[in-house]
Order: structure tokens, then sequence, then C-alpha cells
């Protein structure tokens, strides 16, 4: 078995480690420092046309829901806010940095479908629970299950080896993890969000989304997208290998009063429609020629 150090050692240096776009990163800084001006973050933005165009995109998507056509990165700032801003610039580079390639061991389209779900179902449910933090509980389901990625693409006997013990035994997915590695895709995930500099509670909610008792810093982040993940894991057609064994936190469903069965049956069916039609706006490349796209006037 490696040794703990010497795993965290290896995600920390690795040099394919993938990191935030220099412009998402200085985008998410400038969202976090509140004598931010929208014109300097939308000037900003429009230094980079692919992320423009990806933010006009979404931003007119129905996960949004703005009735009116967004046509300049200004006025995206203005009507979506800072924090759904940085929810769409964390996405959009996510998706574009980490694995894309699938093989009999690591689905790459299911891995990206149960992130994004993941998100939308924490985002809507915090909306609903009534909690005001529903731009960190997306970037964080989004985030949750990175580790997957890491260890597939950077301890990839390792991770063959977790994978088969799940397909030929009853272990979960995560006592696999700790018999071959003796740590989990969770806390490898989580050394990537410090390596990327996010927040604390996002670094948190990566690190405990399977363990939500033990959160300290944003229990009620960590229990939203734990749930959210359970949620987004009973879709038909959707579930993640890596989730296998996986069942809802008592704790979670107490801390968000969420232990009406059948109010998470009608929360996940509601839910699973919104999936549908915002999923594509995440997934699919944007195809949309850049060049005389509206940045920040007019």
């Amino acid at each position: 078995m490696i040794s703990l150090d010497a795993i965290k050692e290896k995600v920390q240096t690795i040099a394919q480690l993938p990191a935030l776009p220099a412009v998402a990163s200085k985008v998410i800084q400038m969202v976090d420092n509140p004598r931010t001006s929208t014109s300097s973050l939308g000037k900003l933005i429009a230094t980079d046309q692919a992320l423009t165009a990806k933010v006009l995109k979404i931003a007119n998507s129905p996960f949004y829901g703005f009735p009116k056509k967004i046509s300049t990165i200004d006025f995206a700032i203005i009507v979506l806010g800072y924090d759904a801003l940085k929810e769409i610039v964390i996405s959009t580079s996510l998706v574009s940095s980490l694995e894309k390639t699938s093989d009999s061991y690591f689905d790459s389209k299911a891995f990206w479908d149960h992130a994004i779900a993941t998100g939308i179902f924490a985002r809507r449910l915090a909306r609903d629970l009534g909690y005001r933090i529903s731009g960190e509980v997306f970037v964080g389901g989004l985030l949750h299950d990175m580790g997957i990625s890491i260890l597939n693409r950077h301890f990839r006997e390792e991770y063959q080896r977790i994978v088969g013990i799940v397909r030929e035994t009853d272990l979960t997915f995560i006592e696999a993890e700790e018999s071959v590695l003796g740590v989990t895709h969770a806390e490898v995930g989580s050394w990537l969000a410090e390596r990327w500099n996010l927040p604390d509670q996002l670094v948190e909610a990566v690190a405990l989304h399977h363990a939500p008792a033990n959160a300290a810093q944003n229990p009620d982040l960590v229990a939203l997208i734990h749930c959210a993940d359970v949620m987004a894991n009973s879709l038909p057609g959707m579930k993640v290998e890596f989730d296998t064994g996986v069942e809802f936190d008592r704790e979670a469903l107490n801390r968000l009063q969420l232990n009406d069965s059948a109010r998470i049956k009608d929360y996940v069916a509601a839910y699973a429609l919104m999936v549908q039609t915002d999923l594509p706006q995440f997934t699919q490349s944007n195809n949309e020629p850049t060049e005389g796209i509206p940045n920040h006037e007019g």
C-alpha cells in the first residue's frame, strides 16, 4: 500500500495536475473582493473569448431562467450577480480541465453527468430548504468527486484495483479505496481544492461529502452537498460506480430536517426534470463563433 504521505505528496506535486486557467482564477479572486466593480470584472472576462462565449451561453440557459436575452458580460454580471458568475466560471473551467477520456474502468460521461447533476440538485435543494448558500453548493456539488479523476489519471493501477474489488466483492467504493490506498477520493479531491486556493468551506465540502457529520466550518453546506450527491445518484440511468454503497447520512438529514422519504422522492422527481434541461448547457462544447460577441460594452 502506498503511504498516505506519499499519495498526498504526489497529488500536490504532479506537474500535470490541473490548475484553474489564469483568467478564471483572477475572476474568482475579484468576485470575492467587495471593492471589485462590474466594469473591471467584465473587462477581465472579455480578455478570454471562449470564456465570454460560454458565460453568455449558460447565462441565457434555463438554468438561470432570466426572461430577457443577456447579450453582454456586464449585463450578465448585473442580473446574475457575483455568486452565479463564479458558479459559471468555475464550472466551465473545471469541465475543460479534468478527465474526459473513458475506458472500462472510468466512464467520463457518467462522471460529468453526475457531478453537474449533483450541483444542480444541491443548488435547488438549498433554495427549497431556505439556505442562502446556493452559489457555493452548486460549485461544491460540481467539485465533490474530482478526486476520482485524479485517482484514475495518476494512480491508474491502484484505481483499477479498487474498481475490481468493488465489482467482485460487497465492499463499497470507499471501503475499497481505503483497503488499497488508505485514503479516499474525497480526501484526494480536497487536496486539489487546496491547490486551487478555493475557500476553506469548499475544501471541507469536498473532503467530507461522504462524512458530513464531521464538518466543522460549514456543516449545512456539507450536508446539502452530501444529500444532493445521494439524490443525484438515485436518478434512473445515472448511477455511478464510485458511489456504490453510499446512503444518506442520518445526521445530515436531521440537520436539514429532511427525514421524510416521500418528500425526498418528490424533490428527486422535480429536480430530475431540471437536470434534463440544464445538463446539456454545461456538458456540450461551445460551438458558437466567438468573434463579434459583445463583451463588456454596449
